[in-house]
């Protein structure tokens, strides 16, 4: 009796211990789906919806290249053959086919050699050329040696290359590949195999979080207010990144949210600015630019002991230090302490 007892005890406790390890396999698998997107999962402006894998996407760009520039037969014959490449790889993962349906002439300052200082001095004015026409993104060609093969900022419509040898290699399709990627929020990886790689790939392979990214925004249009708020889909993408991100790489969703609290700035909306600035910390803290945007915020509402905490936090994140905005805030807390000579500054403070 007491031996079929304990029989019954060990078989009641390994059935709990079987069901325990079934529930937990579950559970994780569950998980896995939840990131996993298949093709027909997608966002279409700021709203998910399902859209059919099978249904080919063709994305119009306007070809912007050098003033200076002849677009000869031979430059135009190797543009076909980069996007020739560059669509065989796109089609086969994400049933996306570019398209040059606009050509225009573009004088790039020629005093600067370093393309990311280009890309942010022109960044603003070349997005605007596809207010009034159909394509939606712009491959600017800037035909002349300078620092830099590549560049776009994230969820923008710009990307920006540099070639004087006129396109003939397939590593200019890498290349452009690669910066079409980051237009729909993918970001540098430390995967070897894959085309979204830090530096040094040279080949049209996407790694599994890559290709994710980017079946998960195939029906983005571009347009980063669209899904400035779409907090599901921002926090999916992060946690994709966060997955494969190369080392020292920014948050891509912290660099949508700082690039648009920079433009609130700009307009002098310094209240909204400083709400999705903090939104952007959220996802990546350690940002110098974040934070001197935000403390440069904080100024222009009077919330100086704010003011102050964000700029040392952005030189010691990295930022260069901005002498003007120092002083400005050194001098504010002066003035204010011969109002109450109660207040402290915390620049002597420092001292």
């Amino acid at each position: 009796m007491l031996s079929n007892l304990k029989n019954k005890v060990k078989f009641i406790k390994k059935t709990i211990y079987i069901t325990i390890i079934l529930i937990f396999i579950s559970s994780n698998s569950n998980i896995a789906h939840s990131e996993k997107v298949e093709c027909n999962d997608s966002i279409n402006k700021d709203i998910i919806k399902e859209a059919n894998c099978d249904q080919k996407r063709v994305i119009d760009i306007l070809l912007l290249y050098d003033a200076d520039m002849i677009l000869d037969r031979e430059w135009q014959n190797n543009i076909f053959n980069r996007l020739e490449e560059i669509n065989k790889f796109y089609y086969e993962n994400y049933k996306i086919k570019w398209r040059i349906t606009d050509t225009q002439k573009f004088r790039f300052d020629k005093n600067i050699n370093n393309l990311s200082s280009l890309f942010s001095l022109h960044k603003k004015e070349i997005s605007k050329l596809t207010d009034n026409i159909e394509a939606k993104v712009v491959l600017a060609i800037v035909e002349r040696d300078i620092k830099g093969i590549g560049i776009a900022a994230t969820f923008s419509n710009v990307v920006m290359v540099s070639d004087a040898s006129k396109f003939k290699n397939h590593i200019n399709s890498v290349i452009v590949a690669h910066e079409f990627g980051h237009l729909f929020g993918a970001w540098h990886t430390q995967r070897k195999n894959d085309f979204m790689l830090f530096s040094g790939a040279n080949k049209l392979l996407g790694s599994k979080e890559s290709n994710t990214i980017i079946k998960l925004m195939r029906d983005y249009n571009f347009d980063p207010k669209t899904i400035i708020n779409n907090h599901m889909i921002l926090n999916r993408i992060s946690r994709l990144y966060s997955r494969h991100h190369a080392k020292g790489e920014i948050d891509p969703v912290a660099r949508l949210l700082t690039d648009e609290g920079n433009s609130l700035y700009l307009e002098k909306k310094y209240s909204e600015a400083i709400k999705i600035l903090k939104r952007s910390n959220n996802y990546y803290g350690r940002w110098g630019n974040t934070r001197m945007i935000l403390s440069k915020s904080y100024y222009e509402i009077d919330f100086l002991e704010d003011s102050f905490t964000e700029y040392t936090r952005a030189v010691f994140f990295g930022a260069k230090p901005d002498k003007e905005h120092e002083k400005n805030l050194r001098n504010k807390f002066i003035d204010l302490q011969k109002i109450d000579s109660t207040i402290s500054n915390p620049f002597e403070l420092n001292n």
